[in-house]
C-alpha cells in the first residue's frame, strides 16, 4: 500500500499503453507516477470511479483555429480562455492551434501567438502558416523548430497558397530543420474550374457547394505533395482529409515508401452531404466538403486500419454575424465551423458506443496518434509511469442531446445541434488538476501551458 501520492483514480478501466483493466493511478505532482491493482493506492484526494468508468488520455485536438482572425479586424466570437474551457469539459486538454500567416516576421507572429495562449486552461502548441516565401521567411524555420513550433501548415489553394516550386522549397527546409509540413491540400485549378461550372450551371446556391470542390482536387493535391516528399525524402502530414479520392492518394504514396500522416475531422464521420440541403445547409460550408454518406464510411474504415491517425476538430468560433449574410451564396460565406468541444463526446458515441472503433483505437485515434505525430509522446497522449497527468474519466452510460454543455464557449450557433448520443465525460484532469467536472470547468484559471514539439518519425506506426 502506497500513500503518498497527491491524486489517485481509484478503480476506472484504465487504457494504459500497455493494458487495458481495472486500475489504481496516482499523480504526484503533474505527473503520473503509478499503476497499480485495484484499492492498492491511497493520496492526499482519491477520486472513486463509478463501475464501468474508463480512463483515457487527455485528447489532443491537432486542428483548432481559436481567436482566428478572419478579415481586417475581425475576429472569431472565442479566446483561448473560452476555447479552452471547452476543450477541457469535452475531453481535450491539448490543442494544436496556429499562428497566422504573417507579412512580416513569423518568429514575431508567433511570440504574439504565444502571448494570446496565455489564458489558456489547458495546454497548447502551434502549427505556424507559411505564406509568400522570402529568403527571410525560409531563413526563419530553423529557429521556429528550436523553439517547439515544428509542424506547419501550408496552403495549395486560397489567396495565401504556395505554387508548386515554393511548396518544395519549404517541404525541403522544413525536413532539414528537422520539422513536418502539413497541407490544406486541394488542387486550387481544379477548385476554380468546378466553381465556374457549377456557377454557370446552377448559381451559388448552397446545394451547389459540393461540386464545386470536388475529391479529385484533393488527390490531385495530395499526389503532387508526397510525390515532393519522396524525392526529398520528407514527412508529410494532410489536413482535414474529407473522403475517398484523399484516402486512395495517401495509401498509394504509402506504398511507395512516402512517410504521410493525415487526419480526418468530426463533421466528417458524424454528417453527410444532405445536409447541404437543409435549410441551415449554411452551417455546413466547411472546406473541404462533407462527402456522401459513402465517404464517410471509409472514413471510419480508415480510421480503424490506421490510414488516418487522428481526428480533429478543425473549430473556428464564427456567428451567426459572420455567417447569415452569406447563407444564400456559398461563394460569399467564410469557410468553417465550430466544433472544439464537440469532437471527442461525438467520437466516443460513434466510435466505442456504436461499436467502429475498441477502445484502443480510440485511444490511438483521440491522444496517442497525434502525440506521436506531432512530436509530443511520450509526454503527452499516453497513460504511462512519467507521462503527463493528462486524463479523461469516461461515462459510458451517459446519455446526452446535444449540445451537452453549457454554452457560452464562443459560437452562436451549433452545427450539431440536436444529435444524440452516449458517453461523456465525468472529469478532466490536465497535469495533475482537476479542470472540469460533469461537463463544468472547475480549474483555477489559466494554468495551461506551450508544450514544444520534437518531431521524430521513427515514432510514427
Amino acid at each position: 500500500m502506497r500513500d503518498d501520492f497527491d491524486l489517485v483514480v481509484s478503480g476506472a478501466v484504465v487504457v494504459a499503453e500497455h493494458d487495458i483493466e481495472a486500475a489504481d493511478l496516482g499523480i504526484a505532482g503533474e505527473k503520473i507516477a503509478a499503476l497499480a491493482a485495484p484499492g492498492t493506492l491511497r493520496g492526499r484526494r482519491t477520486i472513486e470511479a463509478r463501475p464501468g468508468s474508463v480512463l483515457v488520455p487527455g485528447g489532443i485536438d491537432t486542428h483548432t483555429h481559436i481567436a482566428w482572425p478572419i478579415a481586417d479586424g475581425v475576429r472569431s466570437l472565442d479566446d483561448f480562455a473560452s476555447a479552452s474551457r471547452a476543450a477541457a469539459v469535452s475531453g481535450t486538454t491539448t490543442v494544436i492551434d496556429f499562428v497566422p500567416a504573417a507579412d512580416g516576421s513569423l518568429t514575431a507572429a508567433a511570440e504574439a501567438r504565444l502571448a494570446e495562449a496565455e489564458s489558456s486552461v489547458v495546454d497548447y502548441t502551434f502549427h505556424p502558416v507559411i505564406a509568400r516565401i522570402t529568403p527571410r521567411r525560409l531563413g526563419e524555420i530553423p529557429a521556429l523548430v528550436d523553439a517547439g513550433m515544428s509542424s506547419f501548415k501550408i496552403y495549395t489553394t486560397y489567396d495565401d497558397r504556395l505554387d508548386d516550386a515554393e511548396i518544395r522549397a519549404v517541404m525541403g527546409a522544413v525536413a532539414e530543420a528537422g520539422g513536418l509540413a502539413g497541407f490544406h491540400a486541394e488542387n486550387h485549378s481544379i477548385l476554380e474550374r468546378a466553381k465556374s461550372a457549377v456557377l454557370a450551371e446552377s448559381g451559388a446556391v448552397i446545394g451547389g457547394f459540393p461540386g464545386s470542390r470536388p475529391g479529385s482536387a484533393e488527390s490531385a493535391a495530395i499526389g503532387l505533395v508526397t510525390h515532393f516528399a519522396r524525392e526529398l525524402g520528407a514527412p508529410v502530414f494532410v489536413y482535414h482529409v474529407s473522403g475517398g479520392e484523399a484516402l486512395s492518394a495517401i495509401e498509394t504514396a504509402r506504398e511507395t515508401g512516402v512517410l504521410v500522416q493525415a487526419e480526418t475531422c468530426t463533421h466528417y464521420l458524424v454528417l453527410d452531404d444532405g445536409v447541404y440541403a437543409r435549410e441551415d445547409g449554411w452551417k455546413y460550408v466547411i472546406t473541404p466538403p462533407i462527402r456522401d454518406a459513402a465517404a464517410r464510411d471509409r472514413l471510419w474504415d480508415a480510421l480503424r486500419a490506421g490510414v488516418l491517425g487522428s481526428v480533429a476538430s478543425d473549430h473556428c468560433a464564427y456567428g451567426l454575424e459572420h455567417k447569415l449574410p452569406g447563407a444564400a451564396d456559398f461563394t460569399a460565406l467564410p469557410p468553417g465551423a465550430p466544433g472544439l468541444d464537440a469532437r471527442i463526446p461525438f467520437l466516443w458515441h460513434h466510435g466505442v458506443t456504436e461499436g467502429r472503433l475498441g477502445l484502443r483505437r480510440f485511444t490511438e485515434v483521440s491522444a496517442t496518434g497525434p502525440a506521436r505525430t506531432f512530436g509530443l509522446y511520450p509526454r503527452k497522449g499516453v497513460i504511462r509511469v512519467g507521462a503527463d497527468a493528462d486524463l479523461v474519466l469516461w461515462n459510458p452510460g451517459r446519455e446526452w442531446t446535444w449540445p451537452a454543455f453549457p454554452s457560452g464557449w464562443g459560437s452562436d450557433y451549433e452545427p450539431y445541434e440536436g444529435m444524440t448520443g452516449t458517453g461523456l465525460p465525468e472529469l478532466t484532469i490536465s497535469r495533475g488538476r482537476v479542470v472540469a467536472s460533469d461537463g463544468r470547468f472547475t480549474g483555477d484559471g489559466a494554468t495551461g501551458r506551450f508544450v514544444p514539439q520534437r518531431i521524430d518519425t521513427r515514432l510514427w506506426p
